[in-house]
């Protein structure tokens, strides 16, 4: 059964991955220009990009940097430390035929209503870094978000089928986590606050199983967790809420099986997977500003709302909460409704109905109110606009759990429906990423989706500004279906290639009959793991 479970979990990552890399968004942010100093100066300096982002800012006498956490760019550039010999090939090699003249003189068109994008477009062209750049966000992408939030769906599938549901069941509501919550939308592109996420979600996971584990494993699962947070926090400020909250828990988890004295003893392993990440991010400060312990945002110029509290962070707001909640542009039960069942737990609870433990469910509704509130403690969560959904992405897989608890007791229909509509509002909003505009948001991606069809943001991309690169395009709307369907068959070829242990494929996508098909989805957890 081991070697079995081992199949599906590298099926689903390869499925997800896949599906994620398909939809690469082109974005160019500020972590990407660490990653770029990182590997290729060995310095955290960005003196050579400023001007080019306005989130970079000069120290005099000590250089420029930008104000956020640097765990997203270090992590983002291991990858590109591999693939750092193709991007310069590729890069030169097109820089080569530039100065050959074969380059195109007439200036760097790129068809585009946002026109900060059109500006930033015309400064790397001037500089000859937009091939770099292109290629750079596809590594980063491709090898660093990608295989994260499949591996958070791979952590989603574990979880399910802890609580009891089929493997066939666990894998359609892991991918239901992946693609039918803004966790598809995000891995378009580099990304922290998704990293808190996912980091702050596999602790989770580990101290949850803590409680279950062998007495000599504890300090590991521990330790393991304590890590994750550790690399949450490296990643964001916002990951010292998952920190404090997960070791909390991971305590009161283990006071199950042993004296409360014990399992402060094993905790200890906590703090010791946590303090690598902490200090190397105390290193970076130290290294950037002088100081250790304050954070980049201590150094950043007057902007907007940084006269509010401490830099921009100031005391919770109710008129944040309702913004990060319910905006019609980014809120997070907008962007995805179907999380509104998980506050439908406690019906289910009163009945005895709720697969998921009351300690769990208590942590997950105490980490959604404890998050929110620290995320509508930033004034920043204005500019959500700028780039869609963000700061309280690290929310989704949480609060997931308990919505996928919840559809397990609906009726098949209504549940089915409900993914459904979850997928489509998911997907629409990952083709089309209608961000940048004050007025547009998640409707727009929808409506562009039904009136002119799918799409994928590279491609949309590559069409604006195929003058320069695919001058043979220009005029022709590019279609992403053939692309849609030479991806489906990779896809069915993942679920159906024998791996070399097991011969999972048969039971895996052997169609139900329909008169088989439960009245709800609660029978099917049930069946498939008999």
């Amino acid at each position: 059964m081991n070697r079995s479970l081992g199949g599906i979990k590298i099926r689903l990552f390869l499925t997800c991955w896949l599906i994620f890399i398909i939809h690469f968004a082109t974005d160019f942010v500020r972590e990407h220009y660490l990653v770029l100093s990182i590997v290729e100066d060995f310095s955290f300096r960005l003196d050579k990009y400023v001007g080019v982002h306005p989130d970079i800012f000069e120290i005099p006498n000590q250089g420029a940097y930008h104000g956020a956490n640097p765990g997203a760019s270090m992590i983002a550039a291991i990858p590109y430390f591999v693939f750092k010999p193709v991007v310069n090939f590729i890069a030169d090699h097109y820089s080569t035929k530039a100065g050959q003249g074969i380059r195109r003189e007439d200036g760097a068109v790129y068809k585009d209503h946002r026109q900060a994008r059109v500006r930033f477009y015309k400064q790397i062209r001037e500089r000859s870094l937009d091939i770099k750049f292109g290629l750079v966000g596809i590594v980063t992408m491709v090898f660093c978000m990608a295989p994260l939030s499949a591996l958070s769906a791979v952590t989603m599938f574990q979880v399910m089928a802890r609580l009891g549901l089929s493997n066939w069941l666990s894998i359609w509501m892991a991918l239901l986590y992946a693609l039918g919550t803004p966790i598809f939308f995000r891995t378009g592109y580099l990304n922290q606050n998704l990293m808190v996420g996912i980091f702050g979600f596999m602790a989770f996971s580990q101290l949850w199983r803590a409680g279950e584990e062998r007495r000599e494993r504890i300090w590991l699962q521990f330790g393991v967790a304590g890590f994750l947070g550790g690399l949450a926090v490296l990643c964001d400020y916002s990951g010292l809420v998952p920190l404090i909250l997960l070791y909390g828990y991971g305590v009161l988890r283990r006071v199950n099986s042993v004296p409360f004295s014990q399992a402060l003893k094993e905790s200890l392993g906590y703090f010791g997977g946590a303090i690598g990440p902490i200090l190397l991010l105390w290193f970076y400060q130290w290294m950037s500003f002088g100081h250790p312990f304050y954070p980049g945002q201590h150094y950043m110029p007057p902007v907007e709302w940084i006269d509010i509290g401490y830099q921009g962070f100031g005391l919770p707001s109710g008129e944040l909460v309702l913004i990060l909640l319910f905006d019609l542009r980014f809120g997070l039960f907008v962007c995805s409704p179907i999380l509104l069942l998980a506050f439908l737990t406690p019906i289910f609870k009163r009945g005895n109905r709720n697969l998921v433990p009351f300690r769990e469910t208590m942590f997950i509704l105490l980490f959604f109110i404890i998050f929110t509130l620290f995320s509508s403690c930033i004034q920043y969560s204005r500019l959500h606009w700028v780039t869609g959904i963000r700061y309280i992405v690290p929310i989704i897989p949480f609060l997931f759990v308990l919505t996928a608890c919840v559809m397990v007791r609906m009726p098949t229909v209504i549940a089915y429906g409900l993914a459904i509509l979850a997928f489509a509002e998911s997907w629409s909003m990952s083709m089309v990423r209608r961000v940048g505009v004050p007025e547009e948001g998640v409707i727009d991606s929808v409506v562009r989706v039904i009136f002119d069809g799918f799409q994928l943001p590279w491609l949309d991309t590559l069409s604006k500004m195929s003058t320069q690169y695919a001058p043979f395009l220009a005029g022709h709307n590019l279609s992403p279906l053939p692309l849609f369907v030479l991806w489906a068959f990779f896809i069915y070829g993942v679920w159906r290639i024998k791996l070399p242990w097991e011969n999972l494929a048969k039971e895996i996508i052997t169609p139900v009959k329909s008169k088989s098909l439960p009245r709800t989805f609660n029978s099917l957890t049930q069946k498939g793991n008999e």
